[in-house]
């Protein structure tokens, strides 16, 4: 964790894209595959892969209070030392600053296994053990970048795009091929891994595993558009929500276009995505729908909107606002 740690602070402290994807690539090829594979989501700003839906749901008063055990203060001074930084993570790398460093190093492992967790464990209490044990085992560098990964704020100039940069350039490979396989994947890990064996080119869609949507590109006119694909097909963009349905053996999942679950939000959608007789994967539009005999017409947004948010309509909710998914 030390030494992704260190990396981190040098990809920060430049300025050049080039150089901060040289770093990565250099720290990716330096460590056991196992180390990599973490690293690269981590890189990321993420604590597990972007397909898997697990949440860690510890909120910063949680974060505030184990830090202020693991800094054996209180969260008056975790506020004082917060304000003057304006980031938790640079907080706690000060608040920590003065203890004594850990005996036993703190793997890359080991904090895969308490982000694993913190995400199973149920109530605030156990979340609360698991962290302060995590940040009490970190020096004040690790624990400065366990927080920014945790909350989703690395802040060091990189995205996964980089990543994917840094991958192509420490294995060396076409960046088209590796995109696409995480893209395909929506998981760091498993990209490295095909890419260090050479294998990127091989990857492919797995049901229920949302992937990364396909999003447009600017161009400057419709002639440019049309060089581009001479084959294109054009039509009427609905005013709803992006949506992937993955469909096997009559079982269902709907991802939004943040790879968030939204299965249950949009229970009336099921019984005719069900009904594919084989396994499909589905880039579609859930719209509001006003149903006129066998068809109908998109609702405005507004009316969509109604429906967004809500994990588990109610009877009443569906039949006031209807929603149909077009592909």
């Amino acid at each position: 964790m030390n030494s992704f740690a260190e990396t981190c602070e040098a990809v920060a402290a430049t300025s050049s894209k080039n150089e901060k994807v040289a770093i990565v690539a250099d720290y990716l090829r330096s460590r056991p595959m196992p180390d990599a594979e973490l690293a690269a989501v981590y890189f990321s700003g993420r604590f597990f892969p972007s397909y898997d839906e697990r949440t860690l749901q510890v909120g910063g008063a949680l974060l505030w209070r184990a830090l202020a055990e693991a800094a054996n203060t209180n969260e008056a001074k975790v506020a004082f030392i917060y304000r003057k930084h304006g980031d938790l993570g640079a907080a706690a790398a000060e608040l920590l600053s003065s203890r004594k460093p850990p005996g036993q190093p703190l793997t890359l492992t080991a904090v895969a296994e308490s982000f694993r967790a913190i995400a199973q464990s149920r109530g605030p209490a156990a979340k609360h053990d698991v962290l302060r044990d995590l940040l009490a085992r970190a020096s004040s560098l690790e624990a400065k970048y366990l927080i920014k990964i945790m909350t989703g704020e690395l802040r060091i100039g990189f995205k996964e795009s980089l990543v994917e940069e840094a991958i192509a350039a420490a294995w060396p490979a076409p960046i088209e091929v590796v995109r696409r396989a995480n893209m395909l994947l929506g998981d760091l890990s498993e990209t490295l891994r095909l890419t260090a064996q050479g294998r990127a080119g091989q990857a492919q869609i797995r049901l229920f595993h949302p992937i990364g949507f396909m999003l447009a590109t600017p161009a400057e006119s419709a002639v440019e558009a049309f060089e581009q694909f001479p084959d294109m097909v054009v039509e009427d963009k609905y005013d709803g929500i992006r949506a992937q349905a993955h469909c096997s053996g009559g079982c269902v999942r709907l991802f939004s276009r943040t790879m968030d679950n939204i299965t249950d939000s949009f229970p009336e959608l099921m019984p005719s995505l069900a009904a594919f007789p084989e396994d499909v994967v589905l880039d579609g539009e859930i719209l509001g729908w006003h149903f006129e005999g066998n068809g109908g017409r998109a609702r405005a947004f507004p009316e969509l909107q109604k429906r967004l948010g809500r994990k588990r309509p109610t009877p009443a909710m569906i039949e006031q606002f209807p929603v149909a998914y077009d592909f």
